[in-house]
């Protein structure tokens, strides 16, 4: 009978067809191979996404069974949220069953389509529910914890990291980066002394840290493939009274939206902030010129701060593996390395400014499409985050924001957007099944011109 039902999947390979397979390995059971089960199991994989609802409710089953399992090995914990979103996700399917009676009050929503972007799409929706929850509850509880620490503890040196998180949650809002100016009474100094008037000896806001869970959503949305990315940043935040982003290096493909998820997590957290093209830039471009020279200029951090006038500002240095290694006028490697200790950084000698100032607050976000060129101090000093690339399953989120971003470029306002359609989506996921945003970018742009051609 085994033999019968797979020959018939030969000839018709359709719902009916499976079923039956499925059956006659449920009866033959006993007198199978150990390997069977697997058999049955892919039985009910093809039945769930030929749309059938009750197959979709055993593999939701046999998916969540599968993750409690993971209890007793924590070397495969890193399987399970994956897992339960895919269970998830197949749960949500079974919900479009006509034959499901849903007892609640609200209408349920009309399902149509394919049962697997489905299952991607709600699984992937639910979990983050999930998530965004527990990080609310945990930096409640941290905030609670935090307000009932005695006073006079926090004046107690630091004994562990613990410790430290605690202090930095009740650091000041305001720091003084510029305490004087040297060598001011040189015409030179006298002029540099007038730009910075307004900022000499006063205490500058640092940007304090808003709705974490908020954030966390919004980028989510924007880039979905790269909610573990995001998440390793905006964890370090939860404990802390102010913004601040410590040394990163997001590695990724070209095209794979490094740049611009950098520039979105820091306005995200309203850090002002500046992308710097790092092609062939010498060290004076990252750690400024005396004032000697005619062409003089403070360092980038202070020119920054000043700029924004705050202690805080952000930078974004794309492509950082291209910045000049020559010797000639300095490695702009090595000049930035000053920066990114926090020791340094608050007491670096500006050459401009001809004085220690305090630019340890500043949030540094790099991107490179390798580590290939980035001198192992550097590295040592950066957290090293890979961004992957987007998938096809994530087309849909992606390709709205683009179009969002295509009308804004034209002028128009993006609230008047039409999505894109099935036929449209279905074409561009044939032809960009992964890879570089960039290409997507101008397929999608083909996609809209056609419209107008059309209509």
């Amino acid at each position: 009978m085994v033999f019968h039902s797979l020959e018939q999947l030969t000839v018709t390979a359709g719902v009916d067809e499976v079923r039956s397979l499925a059956d006659v390995l449920r009866v033959a059971a006993t007198s199978l191979p150990d390997g069977a089960k697997s058999w049955r199991l892919r039985c009910q994989i093809y039945l769930a996404h030929l749309g059938d609802h009750s197959a979709a409710i055993e593999i939701a089953r046999q998916t969540i069974t599968a993750v409690i399992g993971l209890e007793r090995d924590p070397t495969e914990w890193e399987y399970a949220i994956p897992l339960i979103t895919s269970a998830l996700g197949w749960m949500s399917f079974a919900t479009s069953d006509p034959a499901f009676e849903y007892f609640g009050k609200e209408a349920r929503m009309l399902r149509t389509r394919r049962p697997a972007d489905l299952v991607a799409h709600d699984g992937w929706i639910l979990t983050n529910l999930i998530e965004m929850q527990a990080v609310s509850e945990q930096a409640a509880k941290v905030q609670a914890a935090l307000e009932k620490l005695p006073k006079e503890d926090l004046a107690i040196s630091p004994a562990s990291s613990t410790r430290k998180e605690e202090l930095e949650a009740n650091s000041p809002s305001s720091v003084i980066v510029f305490r004087q100016v040297g060598n001011a009474t040189t015409s030179e100094g006298k002029k540099v002394a007038k730009e910075l008037e307004s900022l000499t000896g006063k205490a500058l806001p640092l940007v304090p840290v808003l709705d974490l869970v908020q954030a966390r959503t919004a980028l989510h949305r924007e880039f979905p493939f790269a909610t573990d990315a995001i998440d390793q940043i905006l964890v370090d935040l939860v404990p802390r009274s102010h913004v601040q982003i410590r040394p990163t290096v997001l590695v990724g493909a070209p095209g794979s939206g490094k740049t611009r998820l950098a520039r979105r997590l820091l306005s995200v957290l309203s850090i002002p902030h500046d992308v710097v093209p790092c092609g062939g830039l010498s060290d004076g471009s990252f750690a400024g010129t005396p004032r000697r020279w005619s062409t003089g200029e403070p360092s980038l951090p202070v020119a920054l701060i000043t700029r924004h006038r705050i202690a805080g500002p952000g930078a974004v240095l794309d492509e950082i593996e291209k910045a000049g290694t020559s010797r000639f006028n300095g490695q702009a490697h090595d000049a930035l390395l000053a920066f990114l200790e926090k020791e340094t950084a608050c007491r670096f000698h500006d050459p401009y400014v001809q004085a220690p100032c305090d630019v340890s607050h500043v949030s540094w976000l790099m991107t490179a499409n390798s580590l290939e060129g980035l001198p192992a101090p550097l590295r040592d000093r950066c957290r090293i985050i890979s961004v992957p690339e987007p998938r096809g399953e994530h087309l849909p989120l992606i390709a709205y924001r683009i179009l969002a971003e295509l009308l804004t470029d034209q002028g128009l306002d993006f609230r008047w957007i039409t999505p894109l359609d099935g036929v449209e989506i279905e074409a561009l996921t044939r032809a960009w099944p992964s890879g570089s945003l960039r290409k997507l970018r101008r397929m999608i742009e083909v996609v809209i011109a056609s419209r107008s051609i059309t209509h």
